[in-house]
């Protein structure tokens, strides 16, 4: 066990061992920032998990498949990123002026480009005007093809690192010692 694993388990051997002298930690309002710290700690529990990737062949996979893909991802980011202040722009000027709008400002409406752009589509902030509703029109379908394209090069990478991966598996078990005496 190192450090990180001690203080990712510590807040729950300190909340434990305060419930057993029947003190609720949530009731402590004289430590609300000590809380707060032993939360955040809470969440380098995480990190234990991602150390049991280093023994997996399917995590290593995934690993190298980001690391060879580094270039397109970024690329992606960019072009997305772009995509988001563009649509934003467009949009904030065209429904600035309805009654009731959420897009009150260009950084108020990146939250809609970017779940625009993305499909994920909550539906919590929609265009009203005709002209709005053409803009959206226009950023799911550029999201859709900002995603598309980088993503069959990454699965292309996927299946290269994929296929060495196995290869050197298939390999490194099928290796017999050479008898050197004959």
């Amino acid at each position: 066990m190192n450090i990180v694993d001690m203080i990712a388990i510590i807040p729950f051997y300190l909340e434990l061992g305060l419930a057993l002298f029947g003190i609720d930690v949530a009731s402590l309002s004289d430590i609300k920032g000590a809380l707060l710290v032993v939360r955040v700690l809470r969440v380098l529990r995480v990190v234990r998990i991602l150390k049991l990737g280093r023994y997996s062949s399917g995590m290593r996979t995934f690993a190298l498949t980001l690391k060879s893909s580094a270039r397109q991802l970024g690329m992606m980011g960019m072009v997305l990123s772009t995509g988001v202040v563009f649509f934003s722009t467009l949009l904030y000027f065209v429904e600035k002026d309805e009654k009731d709008t959420p897009f009150t400002s260009i950084p108020a409406a990146f939250w809609w480009a970017i779940v625009t752009m993305t499909t994920v589509g909550y539906g919590d902030y929609v265009p009203v005007t005709v002209p709005g509703k053409l803009i959206a029109s226009g950023a799911i379908i550029s999201g859709v093809l900002v995603l598309a394209l980088p993503i069959t090069i990454i699965v292309d990478n996927f299946m290269k690192v994929s296929g060495n991966v196995n290869a050197n598996i298939f390999s490194s078990a099928n290796q017999r010692p050479i008898d050197v005496e004959q």
